[in-house]
């Protein structure tokens, strides 16, 4: 008897601890789903952040970067664009290489003959030979192959120093120009004179240039002085000098009215050549019926650049060749 109390009081203490541990379970086990998706939620959730965040630094590096397709360095990534044309090429290597002050132009001749056109600012000393040199070697690392000659041109627009085929070749390979090479630098830039600008001295009056100028009709020629105005858009002549030059019956031509100092103004319109420095061209002109005054006005120099040196009193004007007269 006492043994079946035993047992019987056994079996009720197993089965108590297995009741316990299965409420226990099952309490436990009620949560566990719920957990799971949390931690899963949790997962997906740093993942996909981590993902953004490498793809925008991959989108940043690849901002930063993406130039580098084309090349390591600025040069190779200008000389490496398609769809451009060598003189746009040279231009645009050459405004890498120069100095930001300096310009550049290309011209061409007999259809592969590539000359570069180096200009100093109005307000620079000549740069010597060496200089020069300096500047040029990145330009001809990739521009030699079409580059026949380099001009440089000083503060007024005249060539200085010339540099032939052979020459940059020489400048290519050595560190150093030579003095015979500095030397038939300066002999051929002086003697390149084909793109060189004119200059016309001027009489200073006050803060004013009057240049003086030709002007040529049916009726004969006139030299006087004129006015030089950038800010008239059409040259103006006194009504004595266009009687001289012509026989206009200035009450048929055309007017035009212009905003003037002295108020506005309405003037016949003709045409004369007019020569300034060599350079001779017909153009209309507006007759002064008020005073003797003359104005060079804009017109005339379309197509043309300039340069104003208000201390040397002079224009330097230069254009293409076949502008200027012979």
């Amino acid at each position: 008897m006492n043994i079946t109390k035993v047992l019987v009081i056994l079996l009720a203490i197993t089965l108590l601890a297995w009741g316990t541990e299965v409420m226990y379970l099952s309490q436990r086990n009620a949560s566990a789903p719920e957990r799971i998706k949390n931690n899963a939620s949790q997962l997906r959730n740093r993942l996909l952040l981590e993902h953004q965040q490498r793809r925008r630094q991959i989108e940043l590096e690849y901002e930063e970067k993406k130039h580098l397709a084309t090349g390591e360095t600025v040069f190779d990534r200008v000389y490496n664009t398609q769809e451009q044309s060598i003189i746009d090429m040279i231009i645009r290597v050459s405004q890498e290489a120069l100095p930001a002050q300096w310009s550049c132009d290309v011209k061409v001749g007999e259809f592969t003959h590539f000359i570069l056109l180096v200009y100093l600012p109005h307000n620079s000393q000549q740069a010597t030979p060496d200089q020069v040199a300096l500047y040029l070697r990145p330009i001809l690392k990739y521009c030699n192959w079409c580059l026949s000659d380099v001009a440089v041109f000083d503060r007024t627009h005249k060539s200085y120093l010339f540099f032939d085929k052979t020459m940059l070749d020489k400048i290519k390979r050595n560190k150093e120009i030579s003095p015979d090479l500095s030397y038939r630098a300066t002999t051929l830039g002086k003697s390149f004179s084909r793109f060189n600008s004119v200059t016309i001295k001027c009489e200073k009056q006050e803060s004013h240039l009057f240049l003086p100028m030709e002007i040529a009709g049916q009726n004969g020629i006139v030299t006087c002085y004129a006015l030089f105005d950038t800010g008239a858009s059409i040259t103006t002549l006194s009504a004595e000098v266009i009687s001289q030059t012509g026989y206009d019956i200035l009450k048929d031509a055309p007017r035009r009215s212009f905003n003037t100092a002295n108020g506005r103004m309405s003037c016949p319109i003709v045409k004369r050549e007019v020569n300034v420095g060599g350079y001779r061209k017909q153009i209309e002109v507006a007759v002064n019926q008020r005073d003797q005054l003359n104005l060079l006005g804009m017109n005339f120099f379309k197509g043309m650049d300039y340069v104003v040196d208000f201390q040397n009193s002079a224009i330097y004007v230069w254009a293409s060749t076949d502008t200027k007269s012979k």
